[in-house]
């Protein structure tokens, strides 16, 4: 039997939310590339600090922390020139 079937609304209507769900993104990326950017540069000063303290154990852990949001703040600048 040849009969005309119709697409799921749902599979129709999906593209238009992806659209939707990027132009929240698209809006939230500057605040949370701020915030990163700002903790990057408070932790920096906290490693300034614990070098000059000569804590040597938190200056590990600091420059270990200091990679990670650094790590996060190029990502987020490779979704913004995408």
């Amino acid at each position: 039997m040849n009969q005309n079937k119709m697409t799921a609304p749902v599979r129709t209507h999906r593209d238009g939310q992806k659209a939707e769900h990027w132009k929240l993104l698209i809006s939230i990326l500057p605040l949370l590339r701020a915030a990163v950017k700002t903790a990057a540069v408070t932790l920096g000063l906290y490693i300034l600090a614990a070098v000059a303290a000569l804590d040597l154990p938190a200056v590990l852990l600091a420059v270990l922390l200091e990679n990670a949001l650094l790590g996060a703040y190029f990502a987020l600048e490779e979704v913004r020139t995408w």
